[in-house]
């Protein structure tokens, strides 16, 4: 069938190191990919405030999935189209577990992240994380005086709860705990942090609500990712790409693999199979 979406993962897949720009070969090729009547989609695990502008300034990109598929959003109205919140029994337990254990987290709501940027110093120092990395969540991210009490304060509309760099141990143990709540589904963009969702909110499902609303089938839909969180839409996908930089289970599910995202992957497969 005619590809006439194409659903693209950001960080790992579209996005260059720094976390915020695309090269320039990526840049043409999505805006001749758009000039051709097709739906370029951004279908991230990061929160809508948090898509960086090399993306959103392209004209013609009108739709995002977010939030691992919790939320889809027309980008010219604002309007979210679909949602899929995590639920307020499934936020107090995790919130209750991470507080017991004084792990921080960062929770996405109304289309923003929300945390404690203290904390992001603090991590960062500790683990080594990229001045770039920093830098980039410090400009996006709301700060609040205590994450646990914001959280719970919005229960009912809380998107997800990403808890980051976690030591192996503790990630072990609470991905353990957190897969007995009833409701929720786990990710991990990186390997080092759990993702929590609710159980029917992943990028297979947002995109799928996105195909009815556009009135297309997962024929017409090209996806292209490299980590756990975007498997569910490589499977949804009538054709599958896997980064280069992906690991072996997300290559096993796609039909094919392209370079790595530092060589250009995302434009390297368009021009293949879609514009060729």
């Amino acid at each position: 069938m005619e590809i006439k979406l194409i659903a693209l993962d950001m960080d790992g897949t579209t996005l260059q190191k720094d976390y915020q720009s695309i090269s320039e070969r990526t840049r043409t090729v999505l805006e001749e990919a758009i000039a051709k009547g097709i739906h370029v989609v951004p279908s991230t695990g990061r929160i809508l405030g948090q898509l960086p502008e090399s993306i959103v300034s392209i004209p013609g990109i009108n739709y995002a999935v977010t939030s691992n598929g919790a939320a889809v959003t027309n980008l010219n109205t604002c309007e979210v189209i679909s949602s899929n919140y995590l639920g307020a029994g499934s936020v107090q337990k995790i919130i209750k577990t991470l507080t017991r254990r004084n792990l921080f987290c960062e929770v996405y709501y109304q289309g923003q992240s929300y945390s404690e940027l203290r904390y992001f110093e603090k991590i960062g120092e500790k683990n080594g994380m990229p001045e770039d990395l920093i830098a980039f969540i410090r400009s996006k991210v709301k700060d609040v005086d205590n994450v646990f009490d914001f959280t719970m304060e919005h229960a009912s509309e809380i998107e997800k709860i990403n808890i980051p760099l976690l030591s192996d141990k503790n990630h072990r143990v609470l991905w353990q705990k957190f897969s007995q709540i009833h409701g929720v589904t786990l990710t991990k963009a990186i390997s080092s942090n759990i993702e929590v969702n609710h159980r029917s909110a992943n990028k297979g499902a947002g995109l799928k609500q996105l195909c009815r609303i556009l009135n297309l089938e997962p024929g017409n839909v090209m996806a292209i990712g490299d980590s756990d969180n975007d498997m569910r839409m490589l499977e949804f996908a009538g054709l599958a790409i896997a980064m280069g930089n992906a690991p072996d289970e997300v290559k096993a599910v796609a039909n094919h693999v392209t370079l790595p995202f530092y060589e250009d992957g995302v434009a390297h497969a368009i021009e293949k199979f879609v514009l060729s």
